[in-house]
């Protein structure tokens, strides 16, 4: 564990050490650390006895923790939400997609105290979106453009019995709202269903997946209307190269929401 200087440090737990939570430990454990914030329990399906904390299950995650990070497939994260909830917890989730698989889950948060926290993973603009909220979004577009292979098993793939080493140039997969596109590419568009949450939700915000053959990084376009602006962001990313539908960028932005909980001074 890492010494913070606070008297009373939050407690962190963090389920699923991938990719994404392994990196989100090491943040919490390097020197000098994250100011406030401690590793105190993680819960994942296999042992990891470099994480020198206890292992546990989801339930005693909520109990023994001040704060949870979710660092899940979309699937187990009703799972999780519902323990953190029992115990009033704060949850960050970053497979925002399971937020629009299961809208359930933002009804059971309304029943309790805790707050869910949304980190904006590989994208980029959305301080500029939620501004763009308040005068009344008119269209909002995410076009995602990823190697073939960060698209392995995804449902509609398989569904659409898509041969993705077969493509040789830039192929448009699908084309849909944020909603649709969240349950046939649950691993893969994240972004897509952060950019509803924070804009004119899931029906409204539409959606490009495009497989491109020729591209090494994950890149995200956002076009945003207004009566009054246009915002148009594109970020590349790379690959994590431990999880190739994640960019390294999705744990990074965890990262910073954590880093965020204790300053006294928040830009965007």
């Amino acid at each position: 564990m890492t010494h913070t200087g606070f008297l009373n440090p939050l407690k962190v737990g963090v389920a699923g050490i991938g990719a994404i939570g392994r990196t989100v430990c090491q943040a919490l454990t390097e020197t000098p650390g994250l100011e406030g914030l401690i590793l105190h329990r993680f819960a994942d399906q296999k042992s990891h006895p470099d994480l020198h904390v206890p292992q546990v299950d989801f339930s005693a995650l909520a109990q023994e923790c001040d704060l949870i990070v979710e660092c899940l497939p979309a699937h187990q994260v009703p799972e999780l939400a519902k323990e953190a909830f029992q115990y009033n917890r704060d949850l960050i989730i970053i497979s925002s997609a399971a937020l629009l698989l299961t809208p359930d889950i933002l009804e059971w948060q309304k029943a309790c105290s805790s707050r869910i926290f949304i980190p904006s993973g590989a994208l980029a603009g959305l301080d500029g979106v939620k501004a763009m909220r308040e005068m009344g979004i008119e269209s909002a577009l995410i076009s995602s453009f990823k190697p073939p292979k960060g698209f392995e098993g995804a449902p509609y793939i398989v569904q659409e019995k898509i041969d993705l080493s077969a493509l040789t140039e830039k192929t448009l997969l699908f084309s849909g709202n944020a909603l649709d596109a969240s349950q046939a590419f649950p691993a893969n568009v994240n972004v897509a269903a952060t950019l509803s949450l924070a804009g004119i939700g899931p029906k409204r915000t539409q959606v490009e997946v495009w497989a491109d053959p020729e591209t090494v990084s994950n890149t995200h376009q956002i076009t945003v209307k207004t009566q009054f602006s246009t915002l148009t962001s594109r970020i590349e990313n790379m690959p994590d190269p431990a999880n190739p539908k994640s960019s390294v960028l999705a744990a990074r932005s965890i990262i910073a929401t954590l880093r965020e909980r204790n300053q006294s001074v928040v830009v965007g």
